[in-house]
């Protein structure tokens, strides 16, 4: 089987991150979420945010769709996707965290250093006990999206097939 195609790559990564992105606004719109959040978080921040997430799936999409893409699908081997991309899902989830967690780490770090008196004594063990458990949850949330989302990119694969029809060979 061949590598994946590159379009095919970041079509798909950015499809992804997109629809997430959408359920996530849509769903903090509803709930009332991003009326005190939204405003205290800037676009800068935003616009970095979602170049990270992108990111992240575009490299976890190209691992989880090499050897033959989607087209694996029509071999039979959607299990094996599901599978290739709930791992790649958790890599998301978790990397996703994690480099939140650094940032945020790095931020407290350089105030304190501006100002000691800003943080309040900080327990190590705590810490890491807390980055642990919640890259861990991260990536079992980012197991099962990144299933969810390998079935709906093979659903939308599926469908794009029956309105086109590649003439492959020039015949």
């Amino acid at each position: 089987m061949a590598d994946a195609d590159w379009l095919e790559v970041w079509t798909v990564s950015t499809f992804n991150v997109v629809a997430l992105g959408l359920v996530g606004i849509i769903a903090g719109h509803t709930t009332g979420a991003l009326t005190d959040s939204l405003p205290n978080f800037g676009t800068l921040p935003g616009v970095v945010t979602f170049a990270y997430l992108w990111a992240l799936t575009l490299v976890a999409t190209r691992w989880a769709l090499s050897d033959g893409g989607l087209d694996r699908i029509r071999e039979g081997e959607l299990t094996t996707l599901v599978g290739r991309g709930a791992i790649a899902g958790a890599g998301i989830g978790g990397g996703f965290l994690l480099g939140a967690i650094l940032v945020g780490s790095a931020v407290a770090v350089v105030q304190f250093f501006l100002d000691p008196g800003t943080t309040g004594g900080l327990q190590v063990l705590p810490f890491l006990l807390i980055i642990l458990l919640g890259v861990g949850i991260a990536a079992l949330v980012g197991a099962l999206v990144g299933g969810v989302f390998v079935v709906l990119d093979a659903a939308c694969y599926w469908v794009a097939g029956r309105f086109v029809r590649l003439d492959v060979g020039g015949e």
